[in-house]
């Protein structure tokens, strides 16, 4: 089996895993969140390094909801001076920059959006979340974060969460080693992320049609003129 075959059989595999084990969660958090957008509150999301990709695949990504409000600024998403984003995650006390005014309290949501779960950044702003009344909603590994140390004077992200997807990944997040490789390859947070956000949000929109609130979507902006699709998968119902 070559490279591409064993990454093809573990992402399967690690797909079906997480979405299994997330099961109860998904449906706890579409709940948390169907009420909030009905209750008129608000739901934002946070995540710093390449964890952004996942605040990514809830902003203005098609098929998604337009509500998510994106915590970020435009020297966390700089690319133009890597090393100083990457010092970000980090700095003790950098969250204010993100929060100080941000509109949020008690009834809203943010997700909180990091593989290690260990990060100062992420963690204080967590907390910020928190002592705000928000609900936060982790999305980490909880086998990365078992295994390293708290940044000193922090808890870990899995400590103060209300609701916690553990995306089933491997400590260090590459999963494949080859031969000749110092370090592995092929990490998984992000794909498996993307699927139990999507998953949730899926659930979301379909719990408000059913309650009478149609959300609004975010539709593709490149589709140009194309026939009516019908090519969409079926939601079966309880009896189908």
């Amino acid at each position: 089996m070559n490279v591409r075959e064993t990454w093809q059989r573990h992402i399967v595999e690690l797909l079906d895993v997480a979405l299994d084990r997330n099961a109860d969660v998904i449906e706890d958090v579409a709940v948390a969140i169907t009420k909030a957008i009905l209750d008129g509150h608000h739901i934002y999301a946070f995540g710093a390094g390449h964890s952004l990709a996942l605040v990514n695949e809830m902003y203005r990504r098609a098929g998604g909801l337009k509500v998510v409000r994106p915590i970020w600024n435009e020297e966390l998403l700089s690319r133009s001076d890597e090393e100083r984003a990457g010092k970000l995650e980090n700095e003790a006390g950098y969250y204010k920059q993100l929060t100080d005014g941000l509109d949020w309290g008690a009834g809203d949501l943010c997700w909180v959006l990091s593989n290690s779960g260990r990060n100062a950044l992420v963690v204080e702003l967590a907390q910020e979340a928190k002592q705000r009344g928000v609900a936060v909603i982790a999305l980490t590994s909880l086998n990365h974060s078992g295994a390293v140390s708290a940044t000193p004077g922090l808890p870990k992200l899995p400590e103060i969460a209300d609701f916690i997807f553990d995306n089933a990944g491997a400590y260090g997040d590459a999963s494949i080693a080859i031969p000749g490789l110092a370090e592995w390859v092929a990490p998984t947070s992000t794909i498996i992320g993307a699927a139990l956000i999507h998953a949730t949000w899926a659930e979301v929109a379909e719990r408000l049609v059913a309650q009478g609130h149609v959300p609004e979507i975010w539709a593709s902006a490149n589709r140009g003129q194309v026939p009516e699709r019908n090519d969409q998968v079926p939601v079966r119902g309880k009896d189908s």
